[in-house]
């Protein structure tokens, strides 16, 4: 019989209960609505220690508060925000409530239920992007030197509004509950028993049997939740007795890479597992996931400018000879190669970018082969393809082949070279060039910018290059609100990103360049730079909170382009002083909650003082636009 609490309960005549979210051994959780934040929904889990002992009520409640404290300084916007802990009495019994944020949305275990009622699984690509949504909140979670304790597809939510991954139920809360249901009533059983907090399956063997917890057990549980949402199974219907991962994965069609990096997160020895998730986040940015089939390769053709065919000026002898050499084709090896390699040159001809170079050299591969049996040139001098030198010929060919090893399609390649050639010279725009010795050194000017776009494509990560070309506006979009996840604006984002991308095409800064086909690289930087600020590797949540004289200092070191990003939760009518020294080529922006006060934008001057007008997250970037690398010093002081 379900004795918890009825819809529309009073308790503590503040939280008025709707209904029951869930049960478990250690209580209840309700979603309720509470009447002093204008019926803001929450969520109160209900704690019920069988102990009625007064001392032992007393030293649970202490234990409670104390945790509490810990978990009430959490503020990470992919954990729901713990607000208080109040001990309440329920009828006989005096009950403890934890009361949350209420987060809206599904858990992942409700997410596998309904793609197997469909008849499919989450994709390698869905479990590559749920572990870098997870990973950076266990991050923030283990260097604040907190362990979940209790990774599993229940305790992981997909937000509704933005699809994020977010935690629930702490382990460390029920750990708490147990000790009290348990060792209060048995004090002597303190040194003799284990307190045990964790799934079977998604808990590592030291968690159950020693209650052995360290960032690596947290890991582990992430782990055994990807081998969840592939396989549609629990991982102990998965696993051998002594390592998930030993027979599991040779079965499972996923990349290697990622087999590698899940194997080594479920090590049966604690030690041999990865020490951080910060370790796998840029394991999982480095790589990307292969096919599981070798890919139909499709030979594209080669990267040059549009030309125009050669004018050629053939004589009615030239005509005739060349009508009876095909006609005489079956009589002669020769002249057949000859009527092939005529019609392959007409071809050539007439196709401008479509690969009158790559004709060239099968021109050249077949005259060598047929290079003994004939007696006079198959061509004569004014009948020639126009030649370009092997140096010229060197130059495509290695130019082409970057392009593909960064898997960039063709036609966007060739589109942004002459985008980029048309704005440097304007002169050039309407004229098509040809293979000829007059436009040699223009063909030499769109390969040195085909060298530089390839050049700024290099320093990304292989999965967003590979994406180059086919990024939209949607996902423009979902990148914003990733970064107000972390209490970022796009103007702060479009900070990082501008000065990464302006280092490399000073040109487009002023320009609406967005939309165009270079636009796709801004976009690229975009991808990676929200990868890096959710790894904290240039991110940071200043806490003043925390310094009893409300003065940070934070010492770096940029390279061009390069800038770090930092959040501080302030209050109005509070005094702030910002100093940032370096180089002059720094720039510094300081942005308002809101937007609408901002206080300085990509701006030179390098020193701020004054009283805040909002409430809220103040915004800093520091952005590096000299050609060298910088150190700065930032130091920010508050006062109330």
């Amino acid at each position: 019989m379900n004795t918890g609490l009825q819809s529309q309960t009073m308790v503590n005549d503040r939280f008025l209960i709707l209904r029951q979210l869930g049960q478990g051994k250690l209580g209840r959780t309700y979603l309720a609505k509470d009447l002093n934040r204008f019926n803001e929904s929450c969520v109160l889990q209900e704690f019920a220690p069988h102990v009625y002992d007064v001392l032992a009520l007393r030293k649970t409640e202490e234990l409670f508060q104390r945790k509490a404290q810990i978990l009430y300084t959490l503020d990470h916007p992919q954990i729901p925000r713990f607000r208080e802990l109040f001990s309440c009495q329920q009828g006989e019994k005096m009950n403890l409530f934890l009361v949350q944020d209420y987060v809206e949305g599904s858990t992942y275990r409700q997410q596998i239920q309904q793609r197997l009622k469909a008849g499919n699984l989450f994709t390698e690509i869905e479990v590559q992007q749920f572990l870098l949504g997870v990973l950076p909140v266990l991050h923030y979670l283990h260097e604040k030197g907190i362990i979940h304790r209790d990774i599993t597809p229940n305790n992981i939510i997909c937000r509704q509004t933005d699809n994020l991954p977010t935690l629930i139920d702490f382990g460390s809360v029920k750990q708490l509950s147990t000790i009290a249901n348990t060792y209060f009533k048995n004090p002597e059983l303190l040194t003799t028993k284990i307190v045990q907090v964790g799934q079977p399956g998604y808990a590592p063997q030291e968690q159950i049997e020693q209650g052995i917890v360290t960032a690596n057990s947290d890991l582990y549980g992430l782990a055994a939740t990807a081998c969840s949402l592939l396989t549609g199974k629990d991982p102990l219907e998965l696993q051998d007795r002594d390592n998930l991962g030993k027979n599991f994965f040779s079965d499972l069609p996923i990349s290697s890479y990622l087999r590698q990096i899940l194997g080594k997160m479920l090590d049966k020895n604690p030690g041999d597992r990865y020490s951080s998730a910060q370790e796998i986040i840029k394991l999982l940015n480095q790589s990307s996931p292969q096919p599981l089939t070798p890919p139909t390769l499709v030979v594209k053709s080669a990267i040059m400018p549009q030309t125009s065919p050669a004018k050629e000026i053939v004589s009615s002898r030239q005509k005739t000879e060349q009508t009876m050499t095909a006609t005489n084709s079956k009589n002669s090896p020769i002249t057949g190669c000859l009527g092939k390699l005529f019609l392959l040159l007409m071809l050539i001809l007439g196709s401008g970018t479509m690969g009158w170079w790559a004709g060239k050299l099968w021109i050249s591969q077949i005259l060598n082969a047929q290079e003994n049996n004939q007696s006079t040139p198959i061509f004569s001098e004014e009948f020639s393809t126009p030649k370009i030198s092997d140096q010229e010929l060197e130059r495509k060919t290695e130019i082409n082949t970057r392009r593909r090893q960064l898997g960039l399609d063709h036609s966007w390649f060739v589109g942004v070279v002459d985008e980029l050639f048309w704005n440097k010279y304007p002169e050039q725009k309407d004229n098509i060039l040809s293979n000829g010795k007059d436009d040699v050194t223009w063909r030499n000017r769109w390969d040195e910018i085909a060298i530089q776009v390839l050049d700024s494509l290099e320093s990304l990560s292989s999965q967003s290059s590979q994406n180059i070309g086919s990024y939209t506006k949607n996902q423009q979009i979902r990148w914003k609100q990733q970064a107000n996840g972390l209490y970022l604006s796009s103007r702060a984002l479009y900070d990082l990103v501008d000065g990464r991308f302006f280092a490399v095409f000073p040109e487009q800064e002023n320009e609406d360049f967005v939309d165009e086909p270079i636009g796709q690289i801004w976009k690229a930087m975009i991808f990676d730079t929200i990868t890096s600020l959710q790894a904290g590797d240039n991110y940071e949540r200043l806490g003043f909170e925390l310094q009893q004289d409300g003065k940070i200092k934070r010492q770096e070191t940029l390279k061009s382009g390069q800038g770090d990003a930092y959040v501080a939760n302030l209050n109005a009518n509070q005094r702030m002083e910002v100093k940032l020294k370096g180089d002059r080529n720094l720039l510094l922006s300081v942005y308002s909650p809101t937007g609408r006060n901002n206080i300085l934008e990509d701006s030179g001057n390098h020193r701020w003082s004054g009283e805040l007008i909002e409430s809220g997250y103040y915004e800093f970037t520091v952005v590096s636009k000299s050609k060298k690398v910088v150190n700065y010093e930032l130091n920010i002081t508050v006062i109330d």
